[in-house]
């Protein structure tokens, strides 16, 4: 049986095979060379067997040859001694990834590494596949972003530490005028020319009025650091103790639709944001008779609450307006209060990750507050 396999000498073998391979190293070289970020690989002896351009340009060996030289050569004693932890690490098995400062021409930077080793068919570490990224323009942003929060943190301390002062300082004198108004009264009892017992009594609503703009003042400020416990809260017997507490509404009646939630929360801010959602909703209604109605929505991620009242409604144009601080859409000699307790559920809504908002009621009659509470 004749064979017709055409046989190849070894020796043309052997050159076709290193052809094969320096063809698949010019390829590999090639293609690591348009690697954006630093790259090279060294041996298990951490001598530079590949090196990429920017890897040369960051250490300042562009145009030598490194093929052989150890990696504290290329990196000098003080730099190599703080990475040689991690490529212990990376010689071990491990891959390895961490941020530092690095060379950066005739500058430093500072870069994201990764050391990820090479194994043989028997397992053992071979060399090390070394990788740096640039990432000082982000670190630049980061850094000016922690120290812009710094900066903020250290406003909000001295923001609430004002509003203690106010709060304190502020309310003895305003004590004392209230003291002097009623000694006024007294003394002035059976006189009657004027309008003195008119001014008196304005003097008295003025002196409550700052009193309580500096305890809202003060409640805004401490919004996301004095929270309570976290705690179960059962939002129908809370809501239900709150209306008792509001006393005497006239004509106006307050009512839950449906069942409220019971779920773990902090109690303390959302109990305020009840308080003054609905606390608005009576005191600003035009009665003489009318309603306020409290009720839940459930979705995956939040319960959304609200506030309902058959009143005049709201018009849009003041969208903008009604929850920001010392905002009356009446005014004051007309509906006592600060201005402040819509600005204080707006940032105790958003402090909790939710947003406030109102629209129309049905037929476009009353208004709906609403907000998201986190499950």
């Amino acid at each position: 049986m004749t064979d017709n396999t055409v046989r190849v000498p070894v020796e043309r073998q052997l050159v076709l095979l290193q052809e094969d391979v320096r063809q698949g190293e010019e390829w590999l070289h090639t293609l690591v060379r348009g690697v954006p970020q630093s790259f090279m690989y060294m041996d298990h002896e951490q001598r530079i067997v590949f090196a990429n351009e920017v890897f040369l340009r960051n250490t300042g060996w562009v145009d030598k040859d490194v093929r052989g030289i150890h990696l504290s050569e290329i990196h000098g004693p003080e730099l190599y001694a703080s990475r040689t932890q991690h490529i212990d690490k990376a010689l071990a098995g491990e891959t390895v990834s961490y941020e530092a400062t690095g060379r950066k021409g005739d500058g430093m930077g500072f870069f994201h590494h990764e050391f990820k080793p090479n194994f043989d068919a028997e397992g053992n570490v071979t060399g090390i596949f070394a990788t740096a990224t640039d990432i000082t323009d982000r670190r630049d942003i980061e850094m000016k972003l922690e120290s812009k929060q710094q900066e903020l943190i250290r406003s909000n301390r001295d923001l609430e530490q004002f509003a203690y002062v106010a709060s304190h300082d502020l309310k003895a004198p305003l004590r004392a005028i209230d003291v002097l108004v009623q000694w006024l009264r007294e003394d002035l009892a059976d006189f009657e020319g004027g309008d003195v017992h008119e001014n008196l009594d304005l003097l008295g609503q003025r002196t409550q009025r700052l009193g309580r703009l500096l305890d809202d003042l003060l409640d805004y400020s401490r919004v996301g650091r004095k929270i309570g416990d976290f705690v179960e809260v059962d939002c129908t017997a809370m809501v239900r103790e709150l209306i008792e507490l509001l006393g005497d509404t006239g004509g106006i009646s307050i009512e839950i639709d449906g069942e409220l939630p019971t779920f773990a929360t902090y109690s303390t801010p959302l109990e305020q944001v009840f308080r003054n959602l609905i606390g608005n909703a009576a005191k600003h209604h035009p009665g003489p008779t009318g309603k306020v109605t409290i009720s839940c929505e459930e979705t995956d991620t939040q319960y959304v609450f609200n506030v309902t009242d058959d009143g005049a409604g709201i018009s849009s144009e003041y969208a903008d307006r009604v929850f920001k601080m010392f905002q009356t859409l009446k005014p004051r000699d007309e509906v006592e209060g600060s201005g402040m307790g819509l600005a204080i559920v707006n940032r105790i809504v958003e402090w909790q990750g939710g947003r406030v908002w109102f629209e129309a009621g049905l037929g476009d009659h009353g208004t709906v507050f609403s907000f998201q509470w986190q499950k």
